[in-house]
């Protein structure tokens, strides 16, 4: 299995979950309880610089969305959020000078304000479009996604542009849309294969009323200060790699000459150090898959199909290839020794 502090390296910002206490309140949730065994200090919520894991903060709101029977949980929980709660990054947002302004602010961030396995800005002739996803170890982050991508429309309606963005969601379809499509977008799809926002050339031109050329600055370079520090380089090599991995499991190519080059060294000296470790790179990618096949077939409820890609297989047939020659069984027979 993957090191268990693992999924507490990968952190967001508390103040994201500003709202929290107060909304699950509402539903006569007392969430103090569940904070203590997810160890999480709820006071955290209101700091405008900490920061706190991910993996945990995804638990807590998947908790309160079950006891309220909610599946806008997250979501919801966006309108009782404060502006300015995340610090530099919600500052930087509003005082973002144009729309364009405002989705570079967003590229440039996105790591900082949440950890994601893959973030990528793209630019055609249609607008802008920002696609993230999460390492597969984060296994349920549907409010996760629902209440940042909330605030983040909040603070796009601040330029008068919310109705003309496009939205994918990878969550599957909730039982009532109605919430999704008031406080997201009426342009809004579930099951996606990755989150994406489409902005569209109409949002980029916008001038935001309210804009701040010198707070947006100094914001962008409070936020750059503020980022997470990368894991030592110098620290057991072995390790960094089967980390880096590990976070980018989901991809389907994970070449070589885009791997050495990460460490800081040329691909044959890559090579040679794997092989001194008696390894090689297929060899460590496929035994993270194993481990984290068999984490996501015990421990959670995604269906096979998620799991296959979240692996970075291009098909259900390639994985469970894979899962029989790991343990000898199926994926279904696996889920279902594990529950037996």
């Amino acid at each position: 299995m993957p090191p268990r502090n693992l999924t507490d390296e990968l952190t967001t910002v508390a103040g994201l979950a500003s709202a929290v206490v107060e909304h699950a309140q509402s539903y006569g949730i007392d969430i103090k309880p569940i904070c203590k065994a997810l160890e999480i200090d709820p006071d955290i919520f209101q700091s405008l610089t900490a920061r706190i894991s991910l993996d945990r903060l995804c638990r807590l709101l998947e908790a309160c969305a079950l006891l309220a029977d909610d599946e806008a949980f997250g979501l919801t929980s966006v309108q009782r959020y404060e502006a300015g709660s995340t610090g530099p990054f919600g500052y930087g947002l509003m005082a973002a000078p144009t729309g364009l302004d405002f989705v570079r602010f967003l590229d440039d961030h996105i790591q900082y304000v949440t950890h994601t396995s893959y973030s990528r800005l793209s630019m055609d002739e249609r607008g802008a479009h920002l696609a993230w996803t999460f390492a597969p170890v984060i296994v349920k982050r549907d409010q996760y996604v629902d209440m940042s991508v909330g605030l983040v429309m909040q603070r796009a309606k601040d330029l008068g542009g919310s109705d003309i963005i496009e939205i994918e969601l990878e969550r599957p379809a909730p039982r009532n849309p109605q919430p999704f499509r008031q406080l997201l977008s009426r342009r809004l799809s579930f099951g996606a294969r990755m989150n994406c926002v489409h902005f569209p050339h109409a949002f980029l031109e916008l001038q935001n009323p309210t804009g701040d050329r010198r707070l947006f600055e100094l914001m962008d370079l409070q936020c750059r200060s503020l980022r997470p520090p990368i894991p030592d380089k110098g620290a057991d090599f072995m390790e960094q790699v089967r980390r880096h991995l590990l976070l980018h499991v989901s991809d389907d190519d994970l070449p070589l000459s885009q791997i050495a080059p990460h460490f800081g060294l040329s691909e044959r000296t890559f090579q040679r150090r794997l092989a001194a470790h008696g390894t090689s790179l297929n060899e460590l990618r496929d035994g993270i898959r194993k481990e984290v096949s068999f984490n996501l077939l015990t421990e959670s409820e995604l269906p096979i199909s998620e799991i296959c890609y979240r692996l970075g297989y291009s098909a259900p047939s390639a994985f469970t290839r894979s899962v029989t020659r790991w343990f000898g069984s199926t994926p279904t027979e696996v889920r279902e020794r594990k529950s037996a």
